[in-house]
């Protein structure tokens, strides 16, 4: 059989938060058609990810011609709405069955573009985190960078955008102003209050893409930890940020990436965030797209039906920095539940119940 799955590589590409999904997507694609997998056609992206991933920079020949032999079944957005929505994997399989793709011999399923964002391809959350850790230079940075954290004290990532994006706007225009980087007093606002949370117990992963004048009310003050030096880090730097206690996120798909990894807390900057009646913050508004739109009502009726609503991972913070208690609390016990010490599995211990703990004292006796 010639069954293929390609995640297409639009005009010149787009950074690694955005090419991941359509290619998370072509991944799962694979699975539910037992097709092979083509990496996308990174020969085209400017940003030269080819290198990271061993595609080569012709790969776009290979991808080009395939798309001219082979039967092409597009699958966008409108069909992912049209077969459900919600979890890819049961909008494909629904696809699959209305185009008989399963019958089908020959083919190649192409998918493009960013819709639906991360939570759509959640069930390939690992495929994602294994192939940033296995591309070429990660494994490498990772270790490198593991000699300069201080593994007692938490951790907090913080993901600063500058270089190619626009310079900061009025706090009322940053719903409407995509790709455009968030003020950095705001970063330093952050560090303030987190100095004063946890004094001498924290320290600070600065990824950036500014240089050290513009990082400087960071790098002063703070105890920084910086990638800036370690070359090839557009693989490491996410796997590092998402491996972090509480990460403070850019308005961007790269830190995006980065939480979607995580399973830590993490705080977002309230200005580029949506309101909503309900009493509810989201990432995009209901216009971005249709499937974005779906999401966001789902997630508001879930959101006023639990009683858990308190808890979100993703804190919206304002300009102040101050972050919620609770994100504070939460990285800390992030922080415990990584060490060693407290890990039996690692050759760490455990307390006893209290319970037991009684009963031994009396048998001592």
């Amino acid at each position: 059989m010639l069954r293929y799955c390609i995640p297409r590589v639009r005009n010149r590409g787009h950074g690694l938060g955005n090419e991941l999904v359509p290619w998370a997507r072509a991944f799962l694609a694979s699975q539910v058609l037992a097709a092979r997998l083509v990496p996308p056609a990174f020969g085209l992206n400017r940003r030269g990810y080819w290198q990271h991933f061993g595609t080569g920079p012709d790969d776009w020949i290979y991808h080009r011609g395939m798309q001219l032999l082979l039967p092409v079944v597009e699958f966008n957005e409108s069909d992912y709405l049209a077969h459900g929505g919600g979890n890819v994997v049961h909008a494909l399989r629904s696809f699959a069955a209305a185009n008989d793709l399963h019958r089908r011999r020959i083919f190649a399923l192409v998918t493009e573009g960013f819709w639906g964002g991360y939570s759509h391809v959640q069930a390939a959350r690992d495929f994602m985190r294994s192939t940033l850790y296995q591309s070429r230079y990660a494994a490498r940075n990772l270790l490198r960078l593991q000699q300069r954290i201080d593994s007692n004290k938490v951790l907090v990532g913080m993901h600063v955008r500058l270089g190619d994006f626009a310079s900061p706007v009025k706090l009322a225009d940053y719903r409407r102003s995509p790709n455009t980087s968030l003020p950095i007093e705001w970063f330093g606002n952050i560090a303030a209050h987190l100095q004063q949370a946890f004094a001498d117990d924290w320290q600070l992963l600065l990824v950036s893409d500014g240089g050290p004048e513009e990082l400087q009310p960071l790098l002063s003050r703070y105890p920084c930890i910086i990638t800036g030096d370690i070359p090839n880090g557009d693989c490491s730097d996410a796997l590092a940020l998402s491996q972090a206690d509480l990460l403070v996120c850019s308005a961007s798909s790269y830190s995006s990436l980065a939480a979607t990894l995580s399973d830590s807390p993490y705080v977002w900057f309230a200005g580029n965030l949506h309101e909503h009646a309900e009493g509810c913050y989201s990432l995009h508004g209901d216009s971005r797209s249709p499937s974005s739109t779906l999401r966001i009502r789902s997630a508001i009726s879930h959101f006023l039906g639990s009683a858990h609503s308190g808890l979100a991972r993703g804190a919206a913070v304002g300009p102040d920095g101050k972050v919620p208690m609770t994100t504070l609390d939460a990285a800390v016990k992030r922080r415990d539940w990584r060490r060693w010490e407290l890990d039996l599995v690692r050759g760490g211990v455990a307390p006893m119940p209290v319970h037991a703990e009684s009963q031994v004292r009396r048998l001592s006796r």
